[in-house]
């Protein structure tokens, strides 16, 4: 199966039971985040952490992590590449010029 249909089939695989899951934290989370009376303070504060965790979870779950996974295959595609052909060498712009031998003057014995 190519890199990119796995992706997919995870994501797809994956997503309902990641959506359920923060869906259900954010809606416990809401009314005690938003609540109001004594001791509410040290309780809300909490709901807003989980509810920013549980958000960015999500987000690194379903966005970040497919796609660092796509971007490092690709990098390894390209390095094997350049490993299978040899591509190790200096380009021709960044490569020093050749010294020419020294040359014999007239002057100079042999």
């Amino acid at each position: 199966m190519a890199v990119n249909d796995a992706i997919l089939a995870a994501n797809r695989t994956r997503l309902r039971p990641i959506l359920m899951t923060t869906m259900m934290l954010i809606a416990a989370m809401v009314p005690m985040a938003m609540g109001s009376g004594p001791g509410t303070a040290a309780r809300a504060s909490m709901a807003k952490v989980i509810l920013g965790g549980q958000s960015l979870s999500l987000l690194l779950t379903l966005l970040v992590t497919p796609v660092a996974y796509s971007l490092w295959e690709d990098l390894g595609r390209a390095w094997r590449r350049l490993r299978v052909r040899g591509s190790f060498t200096v380009a021709p712009a960044m490569a020093p010029e050749p010294v020419p031998p020294p040359s014999r003057s007239p002057r100079m014995p042999a």
